[in-house]
């Protein structure tokens, strides 16, 4: 049916003189460059940013090409290629030769590169990537204009999904997010998305490449050059893979990824390039030095406890990885109109809390849990990683799988969203939970914003606990990760109440001001969970830290910080990977403020401070954090007060670090792990 319209659509247009098909080529052409105005004027606010002053102005190259495709888009539609075969030879090899620099050109003035700085070499290299898409589509098809359409959809699409990350995360895309495919889809439609200036560029940019490789004529081609073409783009593929990905050159080059900030890396070395170096990010080395001798070596010197001394009652255990729940006051300076979260900072007896160090900003959840629940840093693996997708694969001694062998009951993991989020269906299992419990265990809950909220969260904890407690006396263990504090922060979100205002005028921030008071409820159901736990004879501990800092705006942080985020140090940048955390007991512990630690040794802090079993990893760990208080996947701080890069071999601490590295290998990948090390012996 369709097909019979556009014949006679066709029949009907070549009946038409030529006068008249150039007078309604002109109508259509008028119409779209009228509507194209419209959208602009509409839209205008779309094509502003902020300049380096921090004001509000009109971003010039993106107008500018947005207005060139209004003038270039439309004549394609008509216009037809009069070339001769040999013209057209010619102008094809140009095509395979220059469009893929066009792409880079494109995508690179969408994200705003400053490519007048930008080493040779690093353009290259990017065209170089370009150039492999391209050729794929050629290799497999044989056609020009399938190769243009296909490495132009290719550059728009790396692009969109780009400004949107980088959007909503701060962060934009590493190879490892494809390993968090299916946790992105889970949360992808809770943030309020817009066609921004420059995915409306990368749009009209995929358009016209489609448009015009329509006017492309070329020959087909023989069997035997597309054997040829075939066998020459694996020689491509295999050498810049090999180059970019498996080689140690770019180290020389200074071609590396901060991972604190990776924008600034795609910034400095080119989209493409940096999101195709990420892919090296995932391969896991062996540490210098590593050798069974050496695991038994550093071994030696401790003892993990029994289970079977009975000389102290185990407490009950409450661990809540809090979403985004951090201090933001103590990372820079503004006021507000009241204590954000009161209750967290009026405790103090029989409490140990502070600040620790995390590996992730903005996101990757996961990354935190691994390092708490098993010791291990993200210091040591891959920066761009996602160990809970990549690595945990069947099981790994950790917090879990020891309380387990200690005879604890429950053994719960808890999450109010979706099980699939990070393979923790899988990851929970080898960890040792006997249940996972998900929000489809939830039954009408109390929501915040489309989360279910920590108060109906905080209220299943108490349930599960009086549900064990009914059937066994053995101390009773739940792992909970919340979700009312996730991201995005937009007004739409009318339920959140608007209790904390910021006062300080430059600091003010519609998103910042909202997830203020979402971690403010929190901080009140927080004190509800511990009232009902003080009421309780049976010894309780009860953990709570947060996941990262939350995703907002540049701009806020900039405001509170005072300076650009693109002049922090990596010592500077540490504040941004900081968490607040507690360790509070219904019986006699020693209160402490600890100022500084990480994420990986706070669950050996904690059944310090208890009274609790520890493995001998766990006294290992206690015993490095007198050496070395801080690590995360940056960098650390010695006891000296002064901060490392992970790599520093001129570091007073370097061999300490390459022992704890070699442990960790140990635990994590080894075949022969050293069990016995990492578990509560019998």
């Amino acid at each position: 049916m369709m097909k019979a319209q556009v014949e006679k659509l066709y029949t009907c247009w070549n009946k038409q003189s030529d006068k008249k098909k150039a007078i309604i080529k002109a109508v259509l052409i008028g119409c779209i460059w009228i509507l194209g105005i419209i959208f602009f004027v509409l839209n205008r606010q779309a094509f502003y940013g902020v300049n380096k002053h921090g004001n509000s102005s009109l971003l010039k190259k993106k107008a500018a090409l947005y207005f060139f495709s209004l003038i270039v888009i439309p004549p394609c539609l008509f216009a037809k290629n009069k070339l001769s075969k040999e013209a057209n030879r010619i102008l094809n090899i140009h095509i395979m030769e220059w469009f893929p620099v066009i792409c880079f050109f494109v995508v690179e003035l969408v994200f705003q590169t400053d490519l007048l700085h930008m080493a040779f070499y690093r353009i290259v290299y990017n065209i170089l990537l370009y150039m492999v898409v391209m050729y794929l589509f050629y290799a497999v098809t044989g056609r020009i204009r399938v190769a243009v359409i296909g490495v132009a959809v290719f550059s728009a699409l790396f692009g969109i999904t780009n400004i949107y990350l980088i959007e909503f995360r701060q962060i934009p895309l590493l190879a490892s997010d494809f390993t968090v495919l299916k946790t992105a889809m889970n949360v992808a439609g809770n943030f309020n998305y817009h066609l921004s200036s420059g995915a409306l560029v990368l749009i009209g940019f995929a358009v016209l490449a489609i448009l015009l490789s329509g006017k492309i004529k070329q020959e087909k081609p023989g069997k035997k050059h597309r054997i040829v073409t075939a066998v020459c783009y694996l020689c491509l593929l295999t050498g810049t893979l090999k180059i970019i990905i498996f080689s140690n050159a770019f180290m020389n080059l200074s071609i590396s990824i901060n991972t604190f900030r990776p924008i600034k890396s795609y910034k400095s070395n080119g989209a493409l390039l940096t999101f195709t170096r990420s892919v090296r990010l995932m391969l896991v080395e062996k540490p210098d030095g590593y050798r069974a001798e050496t695991v038994e070596e550093i071994a030696k010197d401790y003892e993990s406890d029994h289970v079977s001394d009975a000389d102290f009652k185990e407490p009950n255990v409450i661990v809540i990885m809090n979403e985004a729940f951090a201090d933001l006051q103590s990372v820079g300076n503004f006021e507000t109109n009241e204590e954000v979260i009161p209750f967290y900072k009026s405790l103090h007896e029989n409490t140990v809390k502070g600040f620790a160090h995390v590996s992730v900003f903005g996101g990757q959840t996961a990354n935190s849990e691994f390092e708490f629940l098993t010791g291990d840093s993200k210091a040591f693996l891959p920066k761009g990683s996602t160990p809970y997708q990549l690595y945990i694969k069947d099981y790994v001694p950790s917090l879990t799988g020891n309380l387990k062998l200690n005879q604890y009951q429950g053994i719960l993991a808890m999450h109010p969203y979706y099980g699939s989020g990070y393979n923790r269906v899988n990851v929970y299992q080898n960890f040792g939970f006997n249940q996972f419990i998900t929000n489809e265990d939830f039954v009408e809950p109390k929501l915040m914003r489309s989360f279910i909220s920590d108060e109906s969260d905080f209220e299943r904890i108490i349930e599960e606990y009086e549900k064990a407690k009914a059937e066994s006396d053995d101390p009773f263990y739940l792992f909970n990760v919340t979700m009312q504090n996730h991201s995005s922060y937009t007004p739409e979100q009318d339920n959140v109440p608007d209790t904390i205002r910021i006062l300080t005028p430059e600091c003010q921030d519609e998103s910042a001001q909202r997830y203020l008071n979402l971690i403010h409820l929190s901080d009140a159901a927080l004190e509800k969970l511990i009232g009902y736990f003080e009421k309780q004879e049976e010894p309780t501990v009860v953990v709570m830290f947060g996941d990262h800092e939350p995703g907002l705006s540049n701009s806020f942080y900039e405001s509170i910080i005072g300076k650009s985020l693109s002049s922090l140090t990596d010592e500077e940048n540490m504040e941004l990977y900081k968490v607040p955390f507690l360790i509070w007991a219904n019986y006699d512990i020693e209160e402490q403020y600890i100022e500084r630690t990480s994420l990986n040794y706070l669950h050996s802090i904690m059944l310090d401070v208890a009274g609790m079993k520890k493995s001998a990893y766990n006294k290992y760990l206690l015993n490095m954090m007198q050496e070395v208080p801080a690590i995360n996947i940056s960098g650390y701080f010695g006891a000296d007060g002064n901060y490392y890069d992970n790599a520093d071999k001129q570091s007073p601490y370097y061999e300490k670090i390459n022992e704890y590295s070699i442990m960790e290998y140990n635990h994590l990948f080894d075949r022969k792990r050293k069990n016995e090390f990492f578990e509560l012996l019998p």
